[in-house]
């Protein structure tokens, strides 16, 4: 990827693409813990963990790559967002519960082992089914740049990808590099393939075309000791993937670009 540069408004000089896709996935929904809600679009945190995984950037390390100024995603769903739910087995994670003895020696580092002869809990997953996005993407970070491009043109990765759980292995898919974005002027009605930030007062009804909104995390930062989220994200969708968002510019705070054959809104 060359060098590119965001404008203040967001709208990154050149922008490469991908595809990503698996069988299932699950965004696990904040502030949910007995019910194991998703999201159905990825959220602009999990496409960052993603490319850094790929990479092989550090745990906590890659906030600043995409922070607002210095980085444009344009998150499109090209599957149709459904979802199904799915009970799972597990055993639980605290510390305080029936545990085997600890095996190693004096010598060794000993590993403890849970009693798993005692009762599981069952937690029902919203699993998406068939997840497919396609993401574009610019980032000023030329050396994570340089070395996400590598990756996905040898089809590599450091880390396996996933659609969220680590048991939903991912596929990633380049599609093109280079690409520049160019803006619409028009001030009539604009139907967007993409995810659209805002809300649904932006939106033009469509016969047959159902528009769905969600807030995810957006932007993360490094904390002593993990993690932050510092803002989250409203954004509206279509679940059909044929559909569009037909929007009102008026209302539109942010500029609408060409990027190929689509039309998409960075944020």
């Amino acid at each position: 990827m060359e060098i590119t540069t965001i404008d203040v408004d967001g709208v990154p000089e050149q922008c490469l693409s991908f595809r990503i896709r698996s069988d299932w996935g699950h965004f696990r929904k904040v502030g949910r813990t007995a019910t194991k809600q998703t999201y159905r679009v990825i959220p602009r945190t999990t496409v960052a963990g993603v490319l850094a995984a790929i990479v092989g950037a550090p745990r906590d390390s890659y906030y600043d790559v995409f922070a607002p100024d210095t980085s444009a995603i344009a998150i499109t769903p090209t599957s149709t967002l459904r979802t199904i739910n799915i009970p799972e087995t597990v055993i639980g994670t605290d510390p305080d519960q029936q545990t085997a003895q600890s095996v190693g020696s004096h010598y060794s580092k000993s590993l403890t082992y849970q009693d798993s002869t005692q009762d599981r809990q069952i937690h029902v997953y919203e699993t998406l089914v068939n997840p497919t996005y396609r993401i574009d993407l610019a980032i000023e970070d030329q050396t994570f740049a340089s070395k996400l491009q590598s990756h996905l043109e040898a089809g590599t990765s450091h880390y396996p990808p996933s659609m969220g759980l680590s048991e939903h292995l991912a596929t990633v898919e380049l599609i093109s590099t280079n690409t520049i974005p160019t803006r619409i002027e028009n001030t009539g009605m604009i139907d967007i393939d993409s995810v659209v930030p805002g809300s649904l007062d932006m939106t033009v009804p469509q016969p047959r075309v159902q528009y769905s909104t969600e807030r995810s995390p957006g932007i993360m930062e490094a904390i002593p000791g993990g993690r932050k989220t510092v803002r989250f994200d409203d954004c509206m969708y279509t679940p059909a993937a044929e559909s569009m968002i037909r929007v009102d510019p008026a209302k539109l705070d942010m500029p609408v670009v060409n990027v190929g054959e689509r039309t998409v809104v960075f944020r």
